[in-house]
Formats: C-alpha cells, structure tokens, sequence
C-alpha cells in the first residue's frame, strides 16, 4: 500500500467514506486488495481504530437475505 492510500483510509470518517476508499485501492491494484492490506491495516489495528469514529469495526458481518420462496411464507 502506498503512503497516499494509507493518508486516504486516515481521513475517513464515514462508512460511506471507508467503502469508497476501499473501492477505490482495489481498483488500483488490480480489483484486489494489495498484499499488505491485512497487516498495515487490519493487524494493526488501523481499520478498528477508524471504525470505531461512525461506531463500526472492522469484523466481517453477513446479513441473511431471503429468497423468494421464503419471503412468500
């Protein structure tokens, strides 16, 4: 990761903010992120400490969204 990228993830405050510079560093290295996206920013706890600004983590969260078939019952 570059140190402009870095600066980037810093100054967001928002999830909206977080989600658009994510997007916007995978589409610069290839649609992915960069190898060292989990260590500068998960290990160290950068992404926790930025959430935490719009109360959020950096955990993963799975939301169940229903089928057809069970939104009928």
């Amino acid at each position: 990761m570059t140190t402009a990228e870095l600066k980037t993830l810093e100054a967001c405050q928002t999830a909206t903010d977080w989600s658009r510079a994510c997007d916007a560093i995978k589409l610069a290295h290839g649609g992915g992120y960069p190898t060292d996206w989990y260590a500068k920013v998960i290990q160290s706890g950068m992404a926790n400490r930025i959430a935490a600004r719009w109360g959020g983590d950096a955990e993963l969260h799975f939301t169940v969204i229903p089928t057809e078939n069970e939104e009928a019952r």
